[in-house]
């Protein structure tokens, strides 16, 4: 009987072992993905502290819309397309006291980027983003099919930045 206790307890001793390795690497583990999602998570908000953007209507016709974005920030803002996929979207909502209609607008094209308060341009070619002190000009069409822009209308548009950040501006057709 002595030496198959000696056997069960060292069996035991090892099985417990074992067991508590195996917490300890999962905790370990859970941890280190926890400090790493933590990182993550402090980047983009320090990305989105060092991004400010302004917007202005520039035009409102019908169907149509000229807005200017500013970088006032020290984060660049691109706007490569990749596959089809749009990096910043534009929020356009419009009506008057009968209606009212807002659309995702991932459709947007870039006249120019300039410098900003300069004639100075870039050619989007080889400068498609706005660093700090330019300014992008933009014209988009609610879709096909949508009502138009009614005369006197109120016009609100937002462009969210693929960092989170957005600038709005509001404008009324005049003509």
């Amino acid at each position: 009987m002595g030496f198959s206790v000696t056997i069960t307890s060292s069996i035991i001793l090892i099985v417990l072992c074992a067991l508590s390795t195996s917490f300890l690497v999962t905790i370990f583990q859970g941890l280190k993905e926890v400090t790493q999602i933590a990182e993550q998570y402090v980047t983009h908000g320090r990305e989105k502290l060092n991004v400010a953007l302004q917007l202005g209507v520039h035009s409102v016709n019908a169907t149509s819309c000229v807005v200017i974005v500013k970088n006032v920030g020290s984060q660049t803002v691109f706007f490569e397309d990749q596959e089809g996929f749009r990096w910043n979207t534009i929020i356009v909502s419009y009506g008057n006291s009968s209606f009212w209609a807002t659309y995702y607008i991932e459709d947007y094209t870039i006249l120019e980027i300039k410098v900003s308060e300069t004639n100075f341009l870039f050619t989007l070619e080889n400068h498609p983003y706005i660093a700090s002190g330019e300014e992008a000009r933009i014209i988009f069409s609610v879709p096909e099919g949508a009502p138009e822009i009614p005369l006197n209308g109120l016009v609100s548009v937002v462009f969210a930045s693929h960092y989170g950040v957005a600038a709005k501006a509001e404008a009324v057709r005049r003509q």
